[in-house]
C-alpha cells in the first residue's frame, strides 16, 4: 500500500529530460493545488460563506482540472496537460472575476499564477501571450465598472483575505516549486558538467596515453639514440600522470647501480647519481621488479632524507624491463598535498613503462650496432692510412730501407735510400739474395743471425758498419724486425746512415771539452734564462756552493724563486740586454744563509727569446770594501773625536795650569806681607787645583783605555751587576735617602764585567747626583722588551730630568748642562763607550722636571761580539 502512494504522488519518470523536468514540476504543483483548493472548498462549504454555489463550482472544476492533468501527464502528454492546466486555469479565474466582484475581486491577482505557471511549463512565447491577454481581461473589467455596465460588488474583508491567503499559498507552493526545481536544475546541470568533465578528462588520458603509445612506437622506428628517447619517454610519462618532476635512470653495464640519465622539475639535479639496490622507491622497483606507488611519502620508512628535503609528498615507481631483466626505472614525484596518484594512472604508467622498455632496448641495440660498425669502419680507415703512410714513408723516407726473405734472404723491395746508401740499383738487386750480392761474409754467419731475430723478433744495433757495394764501410744504425707478409714471413731491415752525424759528434766532443774546461776555469754560475724570467738552463762554478739544487728551480719563474726587487732589477737587464744586445750588468744580494752574500750579475743576450746570465760571488769583493769604508770612518771618527779631545783636553787642563800660577803670586805676597792664614787658604786653592787635574787626568787615562785593552769576556747576572754598582754609591744614596729598585729575574749578559760595572755605577751615580728636591727619591734598574722583541736595559729616576735638546750632548766628553755641579764630565762619554764597544747602544729618554731613564742595549748570553774589550 505505501508504494502504492509512492507511485501515486511520484512524478513519471521519461527519456527527455525536459519531459521529465516539466513533470516533476505538474506533478507537484498539480498535488499542491488540490489539497489546497480542497481545503479552501471545505472551509466554504463548511462556513457558508458566500451565497451562491458559482466559486464552489469553478473551485471545484478546478480541482476536476488538474486530476485531469495527472491522467495525461501519466500518459505521456506532458506538454499538451501542460497546456490544458493552464488554459482551463486561465478560464476559471476568469470566470470567477466576471461571476463575482470584478476587477476587485481576488482571482484577477490568481492571473499571476497562471502567468507564472505558463512561463515554466511552455516557455516564453506562451508566457507572453498570457501576460497580455491577463492584462487585457483587468482593463475590459475595469472598464465594465467605470462605465457601470457591471454594478460594483464589494467582498467582504475576510472573505477577501481568505482569498487571498489561498492565492498567495498557491503563488508561495508555486514560487517553492520554480526555485526548487532551478535549484534541481542547477544540480542536475553540475553533476552532468561533472560527469562530462570526467569523461573529458578520461578521454584526455586515453587520448595522451594513445599519443604517448603512439609517439613511443615511433620512438622504436624513429628515436634511434638513447639519450633523446630517454628525455622523449620522461617527457611523456610527466604529460601522462600530470606531475613535472620525475626522473629516467638505467643500470649500469655491472648491474651494480642505477644511474640518473634525465630528470624534470626538482629532480634534474641529481643527473648522474647513483641509486643502489632496495635504495628508496626505485631502488625497491629495481630489486623487485614491481611497481612501488607511495602516497605517503615523509612517513614511509624508506624515504630519501635528500628527496624528502624537496618536499615530495608523493612517489611512483615502475621498473623498465627487457624481458624478465630490470634494465631501469621510471619514477614520478609529486609535492602537492593530498594529490596522490591513482590506480588508473599506475596501470597507465606501466604500460607506458613497457612500451619504453621495448624503445630503450631497440635504440641500445642500435647504438651498439652503430658503435661497431663506426669501430670497423674507423678501423678499416686506420688500416688504409696505415698502409699509405707506410707506403710513404717507406719510399720518402731517408732512412734505408730493405724487405727480405727470412729464409733466403732474397730482395723483394728498398726504397731510394737503401739503393744509395749500398750502391746497388734496383734492376741489380731486386730477386737476388744477400749472399749473391756478398753482404754476407759467409753462410754461416747469416744463418746465426736469423736464429737470433727469430729468438728476439726483432734486433736494434746502433753501431753497424754497413758494406757498400764500393767496398768502403759506413756508420749506421741499423734495425731488424721479422713482418708477415701475406703468408710469408720477411726481415724488415732499416739503415740509418749516421756517418757525418759521428764525425760531427766527435767534433762535438772535442769542442765540449774545450769549452767544459773553460767554464770550469770560469768562477761563475752560468744561467740560461727566457725573456720572461723563466730559467731553461743551468752551469754551476766550480767551488761555488748552489743556493738551491737545478731541479728546483728550472721551468720556474725568477719572480717565484727571487726577492720582488731582485726579479724586477733582473727582468729589466734581461730586457735591456735583448734589445740592445750590449751586456748589462748589476750587483745584488741575497742572505742564503746567516750572512748575507753579494753576486754580480752580467746579461748577455744569445737570441730575441733568452740571455746568458753570468752570476760572480763578490761577497769577499764587498767585504773588503765594506771593512775598509769601515776603517775610513772609523779613523775619520777617531781623528774628529782626537780634535775634540785635545781641545777640551787643552782647555780644562788650562784652567788649573791659570789658577796654579795666579795663586802663586799671591802666595809670594802673602810671604813678604807675612799674612799666614791667606797664605794657607791660597796654597789649598794651589792643592785643590792640582787634585782636580789629577782627577781629569786619571779620568781621561780611564776612557783612552775603552777598546784597547781587553778582558775575557764572562756570563753575567744583570742583577747581581746591579746590586754591586748599587753598593759602590751606597753613601750618596744614605746621604740624600734614595730608594733603589731592582726588577726580578734579569736576563744574564755577557761582556766585561769590570767595565759592565762602571756603566751601571756611574748611571746610578748620576741620577742620584741630580735628584733634585724630589721629597721621595727613587731610582729603578730594571729591563724590557721592545717592539722587535729585543732586551732593554735601563736605569730610571724620577729627578730633575733632561730637556729634550740636551739628550745627544749628556754623551759628549766634558759636557756638563750644570757647571757648578760636582765631576769633570766625562762619566757619561765613559758610559756611551763601554756600550758601544760591547756592540750595544745607549740613549736617554726623559722630559724636564720629569725625571730621565737612561736606556741600553747588551748582548744577552752567546751574543758577544767580537773586539777588543778593557
Amino acid at each position: 500500500m505505501p508504494s502504492y502512494f509512492r507511485r501515486l504522488f511520484s512524478a513519471p519518470i521519461f527519456e527527455s529530460e525536459e519531459k521529465n523536468r516539466a513533470a516533476r514540476f505538474l506533478n507537484s504543483f498539480s498535488w499542491s493545488a488540490i489539497t489546497l483548493l480542497i481545503l479552501l472548498i471545505l472551509i466554504r462549504a463548511i462556513f457558508q460563506a458566500e451565497n451562491g454555489i458559482t466559486p464552489l463550482l469553478i473551485l471545484g472544476a478546478i480541482a476536476i482540472v488538474l486530476l485531469l492533468v495527472q491522467v495525461a501527464m501519466r500518459l505521456g502528454y506532458v506538454r499538451e496537460a501542460s497546456v490544458f492546466l493552464v488554459l482551463s486555469t486561465w478560464a476559471a479565474m476568469t470566470l470567477q472575476v466576471w461571476e463575482a466582484d470584478g476587477i476587485r475581486d481576488a482571482a484577477a491577482v490568481a492571473y499571476l499564477i497562471v502567468i507564472l505557471t505558463a512561463s515554466l511549463l511552455l516557455g516564453l512565447r506562451p508566457a507572453l501571450i498570457f501576460t497580455a491577454i491577463s492584462i487585457g481581461a483587468i482593463w475590459y473589467f475595469a472598464v465594465l465598472e467605470k462605465n457601470n455596465i457591471r454594478p460594483t460588488h464589494i467582498d467582504d474583508p475576510l472573505n477577501y483575505a481568505r482569498d487571498l491567503t489561498a492565492i498567495f499559498l498557491l503563488a508561495g507552493t508555486l514560487i517553492y516549486l520554480l526555485v526548487n526545481n532551478l535549484n534541481r536544475s542547477l544540480y542536475d546541470a553540475r553533476l552532468e558538467l561533472k560527469e562530462r568533465l570526467r569523461a573529458e578528462e578520461k578521454l584526455q588520458r586515453q587520448a595522451d596515453y594513445l599519443t604517448a603509445l603512439h609517439e613511443t612506437t615511433l620512438g622504436l622506428v624513429n628515436r634511434l639514440e638513447l639519450h633523446p628517447l630517454l628525455e622523449s619517454i620522461l617527457t611523456r610519462a610527466c604529460e601522462l600522470v600530470g606531475t613535472p618532476h620525475g626522473v629516467v635512470e638505467l643500470t649500469l653495464p655491472d648491474d651494480s647501480a642505477l644511474q640518473q640519465e634525465f630528470g624534470h622539475g626538482l629532480l634534474t639535479q641529481y643527473n648522474g647519481s647513483l641509486t643502489r639496490r632496495n635504495e628508496g622507491a626505485t631502488g625497491q622497483a629495481w630489486t623487485s621488479g614491481q611497481t612501488v606507488l607511495v602516497n605517503d611519502y615523509p612517513n614511509w620508512e624508506g624515504h630519501n632524507r635528500e628527496i624528502l628535503n624537496l618536499g615530495v609528498k608523493t612517489v611512483m615507481a615502475v621498473p623498465l624491463k627487457s624481458g624478465n631483466t630490470v634494465i631501469g626505472a621510471l619514477s614520478m614525484a609529486r609535492i602537492e598535498e593530498g594529490n596522490p596518484f591513482t590506480y588508473e594512472q599506475v596501470s597507465l604508467l606501466e604500460r607506458f613503462a613497457a612500451l619504453a622498455s621495448l624503445a630503450i632496448d631497440n635504440a641500445r641495440l642500435y647504438e651498439q650496432a652503430q658503435n661497431e660498425l663506426k669501430e670497423r669502419r674507423a678501423t678499416e680507415t686506420a688500416l688504409r692510412a696505415t698502409e699509405e703512410r707506410f707506403r710513404k714513408i717507406f719510399h720518402a723516407s731517408p732512412v734505408a730501407i730493405c724487405i727480405t726473405s727470412l729464409n733466403e734472404g732474397r730482395f723483394i723491395d728498398a726504397n731510394a735510400a737503401y739503393w744509395n746508401l749500398s750502391g746497388f740499383g734496383p734492376e741489380k738487386a731486386r730477386g737476388k739474395t744477400a749472399l749473391d750480392l756478398n753482404l754476407w761474409p759467409s753462410t754461416e754467419e747469416r744463418s746465426n743471425f736469423i736464429d737470433k731475430l727469430i729468438r728476439a723478433r726483432s734486433i736494434n744495433d746502433p753501431d753497424y758498419q754497413f758494406k757498400a757495394a764500393a767496398g768502403k764501410n759506413k756508420s749506421v744504425i741499423a734495425f731488424y724486425e721479422l713482418v708477415q707478409l701475406g703468408e710469408e714471413t720477411c726481415i724488415l731491415s732499416m739503415f740509418y746512415d749516421v756517418t757525418l752525424q759521428r764525425q760531427a759528434q766527435s767534433a762535438l766532443l772535442a769542442s765540449e771539452a774545450r769549452t767544459r774546461a773553460l767554464l770550469n776555469a770560469i768562477p761563475d754560475m752560468i744561467f740560461e734564462i727566457s725573456h720572461d724570467g723563466i730559467f731553461l738552463n743551468f752551469i754551476p762554478a766550480k767551488d761555488v756552493q748552489n743556493l738551491m739544487p737545478p731541479e728546483e728551480f728550472l721551468g720556474k719563474n725568477i719572480k717565484d724563486l727571487l726577492p720582488p726587487q731582485i726579479a724586477a732589477q733582473t727582468i729589466f737587464a734581461l730586457e735591456r740586454a735583448i734589445q740592445t744586445d750590449q751586456l748589462h750588468a748589476f750587483e745584488y744580494g741575497l742572505p742564503p744563509g746567516e750572512e748575507m752574500h753579494f753576486f754580480e750579475a752580467r746579461v748577455a743576450a744569445i737570441s730575441a727569446e733568452s740571455a746568458l746570465v753570468m752570476i760572480r760571488d763578490i761577497t769577499q769583493r764587498k767585504w773588503v770594501e765594506t771593512e775598509r769604508e769601515k776603517l775610513i770612518q772609523e779613523l775619520e771618527d777617531k781623528n774628529a773625536e782626537l780634535e775634540r779631545f785635545t781641545y777640551t783636553v787643552s782647555h780644562d787642563l788650562k784652567s788649573p795650569l791659570i789658577t796654579i800660577k795666579g795663586f802663586l803670586g799671591f802666595i809670594e805676597q802673602d810671604t813678604s806681607s807675612g799674612n799666614i792664614p791667606r797664605l794657607k787658604r791660597d796654597i789649598q786653592r794651589i792643592s785643590d787645583a792640582t787634585d782636580k787635574m789629577q782627577t781629569l787626568l786619571s779620568e781621561l787615562l780611564e776612557l783612552s783605555r775603552v777598546g784597547r785593552l781587553m778582558n775575557p769576556p764572562q756570563n753575567i747576572p744583570f742583577d747581581a751587576l746591579a746590586r754591586d754598582a748599587v753598593e759602590l754609591v751606597q753613601g750618596r744614596l744614605q746621604g740624600k735617602n734614595i730608594r733603589i729598585k731592582i726588577q726580578s729575574g734579569l736576563p744574564n749578559i755577557q761582556g766585561d764585567r769590570q767595565r759592565l760595572l762602571e756603566v751601571i755605577q756611574n748611571l746610578v751615580d748620576n741620577s742620584a747626583k741630580f735628584m733634585g728636591g724630589q721629597p721621595d727619591p727613587c731610582i729603578e734598574i730594571g729591563s724590557r722588551t721592545d717592539e722587535n722583541g729585543g732586551i732593554v736595559f735601563f736605569v730610571r729616576d724620577n729627578g730633575i730630568g733632561i730637556a729634550p735638546e740636551h739628550h745627544d750632548r749628556v754623551f759628549g766628553l766634558f759636557n756638563k748642562l750644570d757647571v757648578s755641579s760636582e765631576g769633570t764630565g766625562i762619566g757619561l762619554a765613559l758610559v756611551k763607550r763601554i756600550i758601544e764597544v760591547h756592540g750595544g747602544r745607549i740613549w736617554v729618554e726623559s722630559e724636564a722636571g720629569k725625571g730621565a731613564a737612561f736606556c741600553f742595549t747588551l748582548p744577552i748570553l752567546g751574543t758577544l761580539p767580537t773586539g777588543p774589550v778593557a
